[in-house]
């Protein structure tokens, strides 16, 4: 580990949010998070690297990764390159110790930490590291409170998590590309984040081959891919004891049909009501509640599972995809009556509305579901 000790470095307290003239009062920033993507990153990051990495003749073009640790006497520890990371992450399927993890094994990223890199409560801290073709930077230099070493390790996971699918977190700021996916059944799906929701983004971006190019990754859903998904499933409860209808609908999806499509969306959708009325009164002991509260509880139980509003269970996001897709309300006479909960139960939805990409979605519903459980 590329390791060196600084004396007498400056006594650090943030970096100012704005011109000031002498005399005048302002704002400083002592805390913070920033990606490569952002302007502010080059601000702060070429003052840090003057500041630092200039004392050890260290060339910013060799730096690909770095953690300073202020000391409270006014002495630093830098480390450069060779340390070790480590991601806590939740992962989509059974991992051995030592296997190898990809992006497409992980389900969210809840923190970061520098094993061997000792951080005291009252240190100072200034990091920086590079995923994929980016950078993130963060620091935390408050001189009036102590370190909150889980604190720090639940923002750079938050930001590595950023760096890592940024392309997800893209899709959400095109309101325009976001909401033609979803009004098509679309969602960042925990199972399809990692591979099958970039294209997805890419495809609602340019339209070239639409058709062709959303079947491709609906029939990417295999038997062998679907079996692993929902063998998770049956491990709760409330899947395990739905079992055999659920593997009814799953069975009529297999069958790639006209008919195994309304199976299966007639059936797995209203397992979905099922399942969270279900939960609802194993949590809270009540019988009759409004469907709002459903889904609202169901969304609440995806944010205590994650450390972070920008987790990729994206709880709030998928409460207002419940509302608006799977139980979006109809009414007779006015034509929209697009494929839900309501219009499928109250047979008012067309033939047509029972696509294969609609009955994969009822799946995929469920499986997210099956991770906020």
């Amino acid at each position: 580990m590329t390791h060196f000790h600084i004396a007498n470095v400056p006594l650090l307290s943030g970096f100012s949010m704005a011109n000031l003239k002498e005399g005048q009062s302002g704002w400083f920033l002592t805390r913070a998070a920033f990606s490569s993507a952002q302007p502010e990153f080059y601000i702060y990051i070429d003052h840090i690297s003057n500041m630092f990495l200039g004392r050890i003749a260290v060339p910013p073009d060799v730096v690909n990764r770095f953690v300073i640790v202020i000391h409270a006497d006014l002495t630093a520890d830098l480390y450069i390159n060779d340390f070790g990371i480590s991601v806590e992450i939740m992962v989509k399927r059974d991992i051995k110790a030592g296997e190898s993890i990809t992006l497409l094994d992980i389900a969210d990223i809840k923190g970061l930490k520098f094993p061997d890199i000792a951080i005291g409560d009252a240190d100072k801290v200034i990091c920086c590291f590079k995923q994929g073709w980016r950078f993130g930077l963060f620091f935390d230099l408050n001189p009036m409170v102590q370190q909150d070493i889980a604190a720090m390790e639940l923002t750079l996971g938050s930001l590595y998590r950023y760096l890592s699918f940024k392309y997800v977190y893209d899709s959400l700021e095109i309101p325009e590309q976001y909401e033609a996916m979803v009004s098509d059944g679309w969602f960042p799906f925990i199972e399809i984040i990692g591979k099958e929701y970039k294209e997805l983004g890419s495809i609602y971006q340019d339209r070239f081959d639409f058709e062709n190019r959303i079947n491709k990754i609906v029939n990417s859903f295999d038997k062998d891919r679907i079996d692993k998904m929902v063998a998770k499933w049956w491990r709760k409860p409330i899947f395990q004891d739905k079992q055999t209808i659920l593997q009814a609908g799953i069975n009529a999806f297999l069958d790639n049909t006209e008919e195994g499509n309304i199976n299966c969306v007639k059936n797995l959708l209203t397992e979905v009501d099922g399942i969270l009325r279900i939960q609802y009164h194993l949590d809270t002991g009540e019988g009759s509640p409004l469907g709002p509260q459903l889904l609202e509880h169901i969304s609440e139980k995806g944010k205590a599972k994650t450390d972070s509003a920008d987790s990729l269970f994206f709880p709030e996001l998928f409460l207002s995809y419940l509302k608006d897709v799977v139980f979006r309300k109809f009414k007779l006479g006015t034509g929209q009556l697009d494929l839900s909960r309501h219009t499928s139960s109250h047979g008012v939805a067309a033939a047509a509305e029972y696509t294969r990409a609609r009955a994969l979605h009822s799946i995929l519903v469920l499986d997210q579901m099956n991770y906020y459980i």
